[in-house]
Order: C-alpha cells, then structure tokens, then sequence
C-alpha cells in the first residue's frame, strides 16, 4: 500500500512552511499574506491517527473560542467495482473542543459519545436566541455500506440541528422542516443559522439569496450580481452573515472543474464576499475577485484502490464554516484541501476595501 500517498497530509506542513518558488495559484500561507493576514495551521490537539481534520467551525462565546470541525478517522477507497466506501467502515464524524491559541485545540471530543452509522460532514456552531450554544451537520450514509439507494432519509445529505449541553455533547437532535430537507431523495445541505433579534434565522441559499425565520418572515433577494464575480457557477453559503452594524458581511463560495498541466480534472473552489443592507433585501457591495481559491501547492488528497494506486482526487478547496470580528480583526476557520485546517486573522479593512459598489 502507498501511504506516503494515502498520509501524506497526516504528517507534512505541520509547521509553518519554508517560502519557496510556487508556479500557478499560491498556498494558503502565501494568499493569507497577500491579504495582509495571516493562516496558522492546527496542529495540536487533534484526534489521534485520523487522517485528515477540515471543515472547521468557530465561535467566540463568553471570551472563550469553540471550534467544531470534521474528522476523518479512515481515507476514502475504491472497491473492485470502483465503488468507494470509507476504510473499516468508518464514516467521518465532528468533534468540538476550545482554542487554546491558533494552533491549539483543547478538550477535543466527538460531539455525539455513542456509534453511529452515519457520516457526520459541515459543521456549524451558532448561538440561538436564547444565548445558548447550538451546532448544525450534515448526516448521510455517504460511502457507508448503509446507504439503501436514496430509499431512506438519510441516503442524501440533510441537515441536523443539536444543543450543546455543558460537557460539549450534542444533545435533543432534531431535523428542520427547511426546503427539501424531510424529504426522501432530495439533499441539503450549505445551511447557515443565525439569531437575528428574537427570531432564529436560516440563510438557506445565496442565488438567490434567501433567508427564512421563525417568525415566517421569509427574505428572498436577487443576488445575480454575483455571476459577474462567479461566472454562473453554483454558488453556496459559507458562513453566516456578519453584523456589521450598516450591513452584513457574508461570505460564500463557488465552484467548477478544471485541469492541472498533466489533465488531471479536479474540483476547484473559490471564496468571494459581499454587502447587504441591514435588512439584507438590497446587495450593496461585492468583491470582483475571490478572497481565496483551492490550490495544489497545498496537495490534494488521493483516494485510491485496495494496493494504493491512486483513483481520484478530493477538491482544491480553502473554506471556512465560521468567521467573527475581534475590535478590528476578521478571525475566520478555514479548512485546505479536505485535509488540514486553521486560523486565518486579517485587518478588516482589508476586505471592505476590497468591496466595490454595485451599479
């Protein structure tokens, strides 16, 4: 078995990297600093001998900042059929803990303490109006022996919805009746909850943008600007929106399929910014580059077959699942390539002077 191919993510750029020439779209280090930030990968505390930790989630809460990320205890394989599935049948799951510093995970533990059959993915801590702490997921069979072929719910991604009671467990799990979400066959996902006065909110999409809350008021706002930004790719909530006072900050993220130099076709993603109003019905501003795009300076996972040999790739993703403001930092978790995570700290008038105004 290769595992040098399978691992290597496990073990290298555990530090930060020496600088040296890159050709094509720079690392994540080097586009932190072109943003006049800075990325500090995660590097103690994790679960040990997973194999990779990404999809990151954090939350300051009371001056302590809680992470919540995805873990993958297991790679991915290929059968003889070429059918994947997770090694041991192991699905991924989420596990939540404190940050000590950028690096540092405290108290790391897995979210839900008995087995489960299903894969845990996209985690999300938000506090409800009730200023309690709550954390939304993705469940699915995905790549598990238990999927029936979309003849049970979660055969697809949905989204699940826990309370984080005091010891870090995610308790009274419930599934919103949001869109397609009960529904057999169908797939949700992308979900950002928020408290928006003493209303829960949801921004449930971004083209268009639409925002539902409990009170039923529902938003929905044209958001076609953004192709200009976006080209028409599928675009997807990333965080949820950011109060600024005189307008919410939301970030987001499209994708499409490109090649490298020897035609290898892979999934690239791109994060992009944009202003609303405060009331969220009018977008005032957007930013006509991305913030930040998948690269393959930062590798990308293999999955392969039983002997090694390497099948397909895992996206060039760089992806955050939450972002706050401290006095006049934007503090955001991003995760790299499905395989490693961290924090990146950046002056915030370094993204509004990004912005432009729409037309």
């Amino acid at each position: 078995m290769q595992t040098s191919t399978r691992f290597f993510h496990t073990h290298t750029d555990a530090v930060l990297l020496a600088k040296t020439p890159e050709s094509g779209i720079p690392n994540v280090y080097t586009q932190a600093e072109a943003l006049g930030g800075q990325f500090t990968r995660i590097v103690h505390g994790l679960p040990r001998g997973h194999v990779a930790n990404f999809s990151p989630s954090i939350l300051k809460y009371n001056d302590k900042t809680f992470i919540a990320w995805r873990t993958q205890p297991e790679p991915f394989c290929f059968r003889y059929d070429r059918q994947y599935f997770y090694m041991n049948n192991t699905p991924t799951d989420i596990y939540i803990g404190q940050l000590a510093s950028d690096d540092t995970v405290l108290a790391a533990q897995p979210i839900r303490r008995k087995p489960h059959r299903l894969s845990y993915e996209d985690p999300r801590l938000f506090v409800g109006p009730d200023e309690e702490i709550y954390i939304q997921f993705v469940a699915s069979t995905y790549a598990s022996q238990y999927n029936k072929g979309n003849k049970k719910l979660f055969d697809t991604p949905h989204v699940v919805v826990c309370h984080m009671d005091r010891t870090g467990k995610a308790v009274k799990p419930a599934i919103p009746p949001i869109g397609n979400n009960l529904k057999i066959g169908e797939t949700e996902k992308n979900w950002c909850f928020f408290p928006r006065g003493e209303n829960l909110a949801c921004l449930y999409s971004t083209r268009p943008l639409v925002i539902e809350q409990d009170d039923g008021n529902r938003i929905e706002t044209d958001t076609s600007v953004l192709d200009q930004v976006t080209m028409g790719a599928p675009t997807f909530n990333s965080t949820a929106p950011i109060n600024l006072g005189f307008g919410n900050l939301i970030f987001y993220h499209w994708k499409h399929m490109t090649r490298d130099d020897s035609g290898l076709t892979y999934l690239m993603y791109h994060l992009g910014a944009y202003l609303t109003s405060p009331d969220f019905k009018e977008v005032l501003y957007i930013d006509r580059q991305p913030l930040f795009t998948g690269s393959l300076n930062d590798k990308l996972i293999a999955w392969t077959d039983y002997y090694g040999n390497v099948v397909s790739y895992q996206p060039a993703v760089i992806l955050p699942f939450g972002a706050h403001i401290e006095d006049t930092e934007l503090v955001m978790s991003l995760g790299v390539n499905d395989a490693f995570m961290g924090v990146f700290r950046c002056p915030l008038e370094n993204i509004m002077r990004r912005l432009t105004r729409v037309a």
